[in-house]
């Protein structure tokens, strides 16, 4: 059933994308976007995931409820395995009830296998679903982030419920858009750390810039994770 679930989803997905555009100055119930991002190397909440990449995405959104639907992904370029093509696959479905609130869901998905054959959240499954909150305050913006599923267990082989909160602040420096970015684990945690955190710990400080130049939207980011005392650098670009 919930492979039947998944495919229906899917498919939806794409059927609603085909859609006719409304009528001038009437407003769309539904909008379609879909991008990718180039980037140097993948760092995801102060880690170091994988070198250069190519991140696709597209998103659904049913404008007058507030609910969107999207899916994400990552493939490392020349990476030489048989998962080259895809190393991640993600799930996301939103709710805005206001602008500035979002309540979802993810499904990441670690490509080892097949997505559908290995549609299971068990404690050895490549699923895992984390439960996403976020207020934009304006000057401030915060995400809470908690694990529910899949292989997120602590030392003692309890659910771990890992979680990530996350904290932006945008500001304009000339023009360059920038974002001030701190991370931290509030508990311990072993699913978004490499091994086991075995308590508070702030992971991810980082500056992201963007600029467009020649209608082509550029960022540079430079990330320090205190808990791993990795620095790195990320330069993509936006399609």
């Amino acid at each position: 059933m919930k492979k039947c679930l998944c495919v229906a989803a899917l498919s939806a997905m794409f059927m609603i994308s085909a859609m006719p555009v409304m009528a001038e100055g009437e407003e769309e119930s539904v909008s379609f976007e879909v991008g990718a991002d180039v980037v140097s190397a993948y760092i995801w909440r102060g880690q170091d995931f994988k070198g250069f990449s190519v991140q696709p995405s597209a998103t659904v959104t049913f404008n007058k409820p507030g609910i969107s639907f999207g899916v994400w992904g990552s493939a490392e370029l020349f990476q030489m395995s048989q998962f080259a093509n895809m190393s991640e696959f993600d799930l996301l479905l939103s709710w805005s009830p206001v602008d500035a609130l979002s309540i979802g869901v993810t499904d990441y998905h670690f490509c080892v296998g097949s997505y559908i054959r290995d549609w299971d959240f068990s404690a050895t499954s490549v699923h895992n679903l984390e439960a996403n909150l976020s207020y934009d305050f304006g000057p401030l913006a915060i995400a809470w982030n908690t694990v529910l599923t899949g292989f997120d267990y602590n030392a003692k082989g309890k659910r771990a419920y890992s979680t990530y909160v996350e904290v932006t602040a945008p500001f304009t420096l000339g023009d360059v858009e920038c974002t001030g970015i701190v991370g931290l684990l509030p508990w311990e945690d072993c699913f978004t750390t490499a091994g086991y955190n075995t308590g508070f710990n702030v992971c991810n400080l980082s500056l992201k810039a963007e600029k467009k130049v020649k209608d082509i939207p550029l960022f540079g980011q430079i990330i320090y994770n205190p808990q791993s005392e990795g620095t790195y650098f990320v330069f993509g670009v936006s399609f």
